[in-house]
């Protein structure tokens, strides 16, 4: 199973699709969509980590917040991440918890600049073989 995948590119949008087993699985795949984006992952060391925690509504805000959590981290704690783990997640309470390995932000690893996550055409799935997602960044 793939982890994700590019799906449009928009002018001012990157589109993405991220798929996973789990609920657990599919975040951290997401992380690593984002991440591919924003900087050149494959280069990223894991020289620091940091604690991020998330809450949402449900399990499909919990994945806007999330991902746009990590876009913030980007902006304010000067981190470029390349692997995540989840901690805990409460599915109905749509809360999670998770470590981030990177290290600080620096302009020759960095890629695209991503402002936020937008709705358009976002999708949350549930299906037999896991979870997907469909998720746009604006840039």
């Amino acid at each position: 199973m793939k982890k994700f995948e590019f799906i449009e590119n928009l002018k001012s949008d990157v589109m993405f699709k991220a798929y996973g087993k789990s609920l657990e699985e599919l975040f951290v795949n997401a992380a690593l969509a984002l991440f591919s984006v924003i900087c050149q992952i494959d280069k990223i060391e894991h020289k620091k980590v940091k604690l991020v925690e998330v809450k949402g509504n449900d399990l499909e805000d919990l994945m806007l917040n999330w991902l746009q959590k990590l876009i913030g981290i980007v902006d304010t704690g000067d981190l470029f991440f390349s692997r995540f783990e989840i901690l805990t997640m409460e599915k109905h309470g749509a809360h999670l918890k998770a470590r981030c390995h990177g290290e600080p932000v620096t302009p020759e690893k960095g890629e695209t600049v991503v402002k936020g996550v937008t709705y358009y055409k976002y999708e949350f799935k549930k299906a037999k073989e896991g979870y997907s997602i469909r998720v746009s960044l604006d840039i």
